[in-house]
């Protein structure tokens, strides 16, 4: 049996659903006004870099992800991934850093290591890595850089072109 709505239980049922329209709106009103922790970078955007093997290393594939957040905390964001590299070995990542050099042409400024590798049996491995503000205070400017990955024995196995990286 289908009852018949009346014309007293019209306005509740109006109101009901006036009220969540009003609680929808406030509540996405609430939320586009907290402002965001991190948002792209307008000057420097993401770059997926690929790992190039040197000599007879082995690689599938690898590459570096230079992702800049440009947070309050984070200020930069770096991927690192190696695919059918030499299963159980260790790696270390670093960045070699040309200062105001953005191909990498003149002297190497600083280099430091950023990440240690540990590949599985199948030869992979990842990891990020948070750059912070502080790290970068005082280096802003376009600049070259070139990842290189070195083997347990301090050899450059797989290294990126270089790329230049804008710091604001």
């Amino acid at each position: 049996m289908t009852r018949k709505l009346g014309m007293a239980s019209r306005p509740r049922r109006f109101l009901k659903r006036g009220l969540a329209v009003v609680a929808l709106a406030a509540a996405a009103g609430v939320v586009g006004a907290v402002p965001p922790l991190a948002s792209a970078d307008r000057v420097y955007h993401s770059q997926h870099l690929a790992l190039a093997p040197l000599g007879n290393a082995p690689l599938r594939s690898g590459f570096v992800e230079n992702i800049k957040a440009n947070g309050p905390t984070v200020y930069a964001h770096e991927i690192y991934v190696l695919n059918g590299a030499l299963p159980g070995s260790t790696y270390t990542v670093t960045r070699n850093f040309y200062f105001q050099d953005s191909d990498c042409g003149g002297d190497l400024v600083f280099h430091s290591d950023v990440a240690v590798l540990a590949t599985n049996a199948a030869g992979n491995a990842r990891r990020d890595v948070l750059v912070r503000p502080s790290e970068v205070a005082g280096l802003q400017g376009v600049h070259g850089v070139i990842w290189t990955v070195t083997n347990s024995t301090g050899e450059v196995v797989y290294q990126t072109d270089c790329t230049a990286v804008t710091l604001d």
